[in-house]
């Protein structure tokens, strides 16, 4: 099944978590800190402030698509002063689109309310792509003749 995620990211050194989700007024889906395990062989760089404001799936019909983008959009207009004033040289701040397709062919479409609320915001668009294909084979390893 294709998902396909939009979400607020702020990461760098941040200021703490209590005091960031007062500034923007909104709890984050997802508040990592630098330093933290976060697995078995990974600490965590940054700190990371992650807000989810819409996630689809094939199950999602275009109507619910529309809807929760164009709500999203509203979202970021709304919190586009606050985060616009957060200093950029101890932020980054992003609006993250992530898709999981597990067909060959598709895309994404992004309204110009969301491109607009995202630049009120002055935030940067960062796009991942994962294509997982069913019959997908790993390339068998060169065998090297002496």
């Amino acid at each position: 099944m294709s998902t396909s995620t939009i979400s607020l990211r702020l990461s760098g050194n941040l200021p703490p978590s209590d005091e960031l989700t007062k500034t923007l007024g909104i709890t984050p889906t997802t508040i990592l800190h630098r330093g933290e395990r976060v697995s078995k062989n990974r600490v965590q760089p940054v700190d990371i402030w992650s807000l989810e404001l819409a996630k689809c799936d094939d199950n999602s019909t275009e109507q619910e698509i529309n809807k929760q983008i164009l709500e999203a959009a509203v979202v970021l207009q709304q919190m586009a002063p606050a985060i616009a004033s957060l200093d950029r040289n101890k932020c980054n701040t992003d609006l993250y689109i992530s898709t999981i397709r597990e067909e060959d062919q598709g895309g994404l479409s992004l309204p110009a309310e969301l491109i607009a609320a995202a630049a009120a915001a002055k935030l940067s668009i960062q796009i991942s792509i994962l294509v997982m294909l069913d019959d997908y084979e790993e390339p068998e390893a060169a065998s090297i003749n002496s």
